[in-house]
């Protein structure tokens, strides 16, 4: 329910086309931070001109994600182990951007979710966020992943509203400010899954952002969440979006979806 970043997405295809002519392609893996590869994520650290729009860009055989880079931002390896390659890009205008740095980054990790516990730009928080500190309280002394889901997924599916403007109005390029979501109790699919993925996650639950489409409204790009249950070893689907919606309304809903009503494209 939210703009399909279509223009981020040619602007990746140029950088990536660069990178095997060679002509403005160079190398320095330093500039790649992989001191914490064991939760499957990287960092960049790149001096830029404040003006200058540089992309990072991971990539896992034919699978590419791409980032807007900013220092201090965590990038994650989410499509399990194996061999990655990175590319970090510098905008040279015209959207065409020169490959500053590449490295082959072969990942190895004893537990695949624990990249799923992880800030990443798209789920940016730490134990200072509002809702971070909300999930918290909500959870209290349960124990179980369910008991601690329904917790959360209660308190977002009644307290966020859904925002019908910002849907219609959002960049192609828009990134929640969870704090701000949470003070405005009100967003789009995007800010309901980063939130909930964001409460989950601080409290240890592997939780992934997923975006695509639903069959409801299949031509709608959307975003909702997985989450891991350790007690069942099992992946399940969760809305927080469409079922606040139903909820508020009165309805009782199951929390858990059926994964064949979901078409995943991205997944975070």
């Amino acid at each position: 329910m939210f703009k399909k970043p279509i223009i981020r997405t040619i602007i990746a295809a140029v950088l990536f086309t660069l990178a095997p002519q060679g002509i403005f392609a160079a190398s320095n893996p330093s500039m790649i931070d992989k001191d914490a590869l064991n939760k499957g994520i990287i960092s960049v650290h790149y001096s830029k001109d404040k003006n200058t729009k540089v992309l990072v860009r991971i990539m896992r055989e034919n699978i590419k994600y791409d980032y807007t880079f900013e220092e201090g931002d965590q990038y994650p390896l989410q499509l399990g182990n194996g061999q990655y390659k990175v590319l970090i890009g510098e905008s040279i205008g015209a959207n065409k951007y020169k490959v500053v740095a590449q490295e082959q980054i072969d990942l190895d990790m004893e537990d695949e979710n624990a990249v799923f516990l992880q800030s990443i730009p798209l789920i940016n928080w730490n134990n200072e966020s509002k809702a971070v500190v909300e999930a918290k309280q909500l959870i209290g002394d349960k124990e179980s992943d369910i008991d601690k889901i329904r917790a959360i997924y209660g308190y977002i599916t009644t307290q966020f509203q859904y925002d019908y403007e910002k849907a219609q109005t959002v960049a192609d390029n828009y990134v929640p400010n969870l704090d701000m979501v949470y003070a405005a109790s009100k967003g789009i699919c995007y800010d309901f899954a980063a939130t909930f993925a964001a409460m989950a996650r601080s409290e240890g639950i592997p939780t992934r952002l997923v975006m695509g489409y639903e069959s409801h409204a299949p031509d709608t790009y959307h975003a909702w969440n997985q989450v891991f249950l350790k007690d069942s070893k099992e992946w399940v689907t969760i809305d927080t979006t469409y079922d606040a919606v139903h909820i508020q309304a009165g309805e009782t809903i199951d929390i858990i979806k059926k994964d064949h009503n979901y078409q995943i494209s991205k997944i975070y």
